[in-house]
């Protein structure tokens, strides 16, 4: 819409790049199921890749519900409003990870410190004095939170904080570094897996009775606002939209989709 350049924003630690369809991310309900990861056994770093994923899933579709009605191009309305869906289904995917055991002092207090977690990571790689005092004054703020709901939850459940964490250190630190490579990797090896019965399938190994064929069908049939938004990006954006690997898993979810849904349009259609 403005003519801007991207590449202004990221900085060149990400790629701007058309990568896994949006049209794959649409799935019925019942795929958006995950198995939960145990409370008992759970590593102190799985519950804070848990916490910090969820949280970001639900500030991103926040944004995207909050901001995407404001704009007065049609097409932006539609890719805001479609994109807001995708991130919602993360935020509940990502967010049946978590243990329903956990009990909601410690689901707080575990979320208290990864506030703190999330902000001395921050501080400890920031290079501009002025920017490192806030993260550093945040940090602290947090430590008081968590300090405070574990107060509570020993008061109140009679459980020692330390038991539940088992770990003097969190490691690694969440780091801001360029992922190009990685993202690229995953792009390469996972482009055409699928969610099935709590588990993740390729493509291929999906049976015909995988219920988003159908919900994919519907949803895809009228139109999908974040593909016509790449066929009228630049030429460069729109050519990396023409990868093989993209093209040819387009053509494979189509091919899989059409042969599933034209028996049941040949039961629906009229006969002489």
């Amino acid at each position: 819409m403005e003519g801007g350049d991207p590449e202004s924003i990221v900085q060149g630690k990400t790629e701007i790049k058309a990568a896994r369809p949006t049209i794959a991310h649409h799935r019925h309900p019942d795929d958006t199921m995950r198995k939960h990861y145990d409370k008992d056994t759970a590593d102190i770093k799985t519950k804070m890749n848990y916490l910090t994923i969820v949280a970001g899933e639900q500030q991103t579709e926040l944004f995207y519900k909050s901001h995407g009605f404001m704009y007065s191009d049609e097409l932006a309305r539609q890719l805001y409003s479609e994109i807001a869906d995708v991130e919602e289904q993360h935020v509940t995917q990502y967010g049946l990870l978590g243990d329903p055991h956990e009990t909601m002092l410690e689901k707080s207090t575990l979320m208290q410190l990864c506030e703190a977690y999330i902000y001395l990571s921050c501080a400890q790689t920031e290079t501009d004095p002025r920017i490192k005092a806030i993260w550093e004054d945040f940090a602290k703020m947090e430590i008081s939170h968590f300090q405070g709901c574990a107060s509570l939850l020993e008061k109140y459940e009679g459980r020692d904080i330390r038991d539940i964490i088992k770990a003097d250190v969190i490691e690694p630190l969440v780091v801001f570094e360029p992922n190009k490579d990685y993202v690229n990797k995953v792009i390469d090896e996972q482009l055409d897996i699928m969610p099935s019965n709590m588990e993740y399938k390729r493509l291929s190994e999906l049976s015909d009775k995988w219920s988003s064929f159908k919900f994919q069908w519907k949803v895809n049939g009228a139109g999908v606002p974040s593909e016509e938004v790449v066929s009228k990006a630049n030429s460069e954006l729109a050519k990396r939209d023409q990868a093989e690997n993209v093209k040819q898993f387009k053509r494979q979810l189509a091919d899989r989709t059409q042969k599933v849904i034209a028996p049941q349009r040949e039961k629906m259609m009229p006969h002489p």
